[in-house]
């Protein structure tokens, strides 16, 4: 993997995947990466005071001096506790259900990938939100932007001890393959031999992407997967002979995936 810094909002950085294919990705610089965690805060925010309102309005008429028997400091360190939780608990959950996305994330076109290219595991969530309180918030979080404007690949604390990249996602819009029309010289051959069967952009992508990394897959995620999406695409083979083969999962796909 080879890295090349040109200015600091433009950095980018090459990948060599498992398919031994040399990618080309922009890294996430300082200013995008700090409006998506401001988005992040706001977010957190927003869902604290809509908390808070509601427990307010839910407690007013149980006891009418709970707090101060209850004490301010105690009060405070709870409060405190509450938000650290809650934050913590967020940044872990949208990046592990959303492949290394929180809403913040995905406003500004950002993702966490690892550094070989493979989408982030738990573990790697974990690890890279561990050191969150220390290089995001507060005063300290002057070292994370230090760290990210310094680092070759911009990366925080997090990132280092995790081994992970944030990267601007190029959008892509998949809908144009569903115009793509197949020439009839090229295929008509082809077809008469095995009708194509046509996926909407969505069950494209969802199927190459899962025949693209299933190497990296433990055996039973694996094929757990391929059942899925065998029984989730196979009624598009309604009227062709694939819709009879008895043949395993995987292969179905990868039979499914010739015809498209």
């Amino acid at each position: 993997m080879s890295t090349t810094t040109s200015p600091w909002d433009a950095r980018k950085t090459e990948l060599e995947l498992p398919e031994e294919i040399d990618l080309q990705l922009e890294v996430a610089n300082v200013g995008s990466r700090t409006l998506a965690i401001l988005a992040d805060i706001a977010f957190c925010g927003l869902v604290l005071f809509i908390v808070y309102s509601f427990s307010f309005l839910l407690s007013r008429d149980l006891a009418t001096d709970w707090i101060t028997r209850f004490g301010a400091n105690a009060m405070e360190i709870v409060l405190l506790l509450f938000i650290f939780g809650f934050q913590w608990v967020y940044f872990n959950l949208f990046e592990w259900l959303w492949n290394g996305q929180t809403p913040g994330k995905r406003l500004l076109h950002l993702r966490v990938i690892k550094v070989d290219g493979t989408p982030v595991t738990w573990t790697d969530v974990l690890l890279r939100n561990i050191s969150r309180p220390i290089d995001t918030f507060g005063p300290m979080a002057l070292i994370g932007l230090l760290m990210i404007f310094v680092s070759r690949k911009a990366q925080r604390v997090g990132d280092l001890m995790a081994q992970t990249l944030v990267i601007h996602e190029t959008v892509i819009d998949w809908s144009i393959f569903d115009q793509i029309e197949p020439a009839e010289s090229a295929t008509s051959a082809a077809t008469a031999r095995a009708p194509a069967i046509r996926l909407s952009s969505a069950q494209w992508e969802l199927l190459h992407r899962y025949l693209n990394r299933r190497e990296q897959l433990p055996a039973d995620v694996r094929s757990r997967l391929a059942e899925t999406l065998h029984e989730t695409l196979k009624p598009l083979a309604r009227g062709t002979e694939l819709e009879l083969s008895a043949l395993p999962p995987e292969q179905w796909l990868v039979e499914l995936a010739r015809r498209t």
